[in-house]
């Protein structure tokens, strides 16, 4: 049995309690009385019952910046062991999952465990800066067993996109909340899964706090804008365009299956040491991220992000 530790929480981000009840299963009543996230109250017991686990693999520690807090997951989500200190985690567990979306946070919690050689989890985007990147990857180095990225690609909506004629689509439109960094991931994932990754440049729309307008060129001429408000209820979307049939919508709203089919593949490379994503493509998408940032405080500079934290 895989023995993962798993790390949260932080404003907004309720996937401690999900993601190990997909392994774990859940307390119903605790479900009710110590979680606070309404969504999670509804998709666990609607699509989890239970009954559907991740087999080999059990969430056994979790650690927080609060004790009260990992009380409340491990209430919910049958977690037996709390740690006090992230380090305790290292020589007790087989594998961790860092379920938190605040990237500056990232490196200082891998760290420890890049260095013990744990398999990795990192949700959505690796670091927040240029220099925090770099360092990551040069401590872990390629062959590192390492997983980043957004449950969105792995949603049956991703999926049923590469049966269309994709070449013809030549503007998409996506849209998300909350803000570039931390959910631009959110609508990024699908189309690189699907379009690749040979892009040409990253540009920043917008000047404005909490409004975030990303274009990116692609080589084959397809060019994406994607946009994220805080503060304003959006879906998370994106809308491709084509030249021979009506634009079509892929919404990000499979949550449970996507998390779980995440998640099974991480215990998979945990277990294998065969990753998922390739390395290119996974590096390729924060440098995406991390390029819109730079651009929005260069004045709208086009950034190549094959040119971002070279190492």
């Amino acid at each position: 049995m895989l023995k993962i530790g798993i790390i949260g929480l932080n404003e907004g981000n309720g996937h401690p309690y999900s993601y190990s009840a997909i392994f774990n299963g859940y307390d119903p009543e605790a479900l009710e009385k110590y979680c606070p996230f309404e969504l999670i109250k509804q998709y666990l017991p609607l699509e989890h019952r239970n009954e559907n686990f991740i087999e080999g693999a059990k969430v056994t520690h979790i650690w927080t910046q609060d004790r009260f807090l990992s009380e409340n997951v491990s209430k919910v989500s049958l977690i037996p062991n709390i740690v006090d200190d992230i380090g305790d985690m290292v020589h007790k567990v087989d594998a961790v999952i860092l379920a938190r979306d605040d990237p500056w946070n990232h490196l200082k919690m891998a760290e420890p465990f890049i260095r013990h050689g744990l398999p990795l989890f990192i949700d959505k985007q690796l670091t927040s800066t240029e220099s925090d990147l770099r360092m990551m990857l040069n401590l872990a180095g390629e062959d590192y067993p390492l997983m980043a990225c957004s449950s969105a690609r792995y949603t049956k909506h991703t999926k049923e996109v590469s049966q269309r004629d994709i070449g013809n689509v030549k503007t998409i439109h996506g849209v998300s909340r909350v803000n570039w960094m931390r959910y631009g991931h959110h609508v990024l994932e699908g189309i690189i899964k699907v379009w690749g990754t040979e892009v040409l440049g990253v540009q920043s729309l917008s000047k404005k706090v909490g409004h975030d307008i990303v274009k990116i060129t692609f080589k084959n001429d397809l060019n994406v804008i994607i946009e994220c408000i805080e503060n304003l209820f959006l879906p998370i979307q994106f809308t491709c365009f084509s030249t021979s049939e009506e634009s079509f919508t892929i919404p990000f709203t499979d949550y449970f299956n996507s998390f779980r089919e995440m998640l099974e593949k991480f215990t998979n490379m945990a277990i294998t040491g065969k990753k998922d994503i390739p390395y290119e493509e996974m590096v390729l998408i924060s440098k995406i991220i991390l390029a819109g940032d730079i651009s929005k405080n260069n004045n709208g500079e086009i950034i190549r992000p094959q040119e971002i934290a070279r190492i």
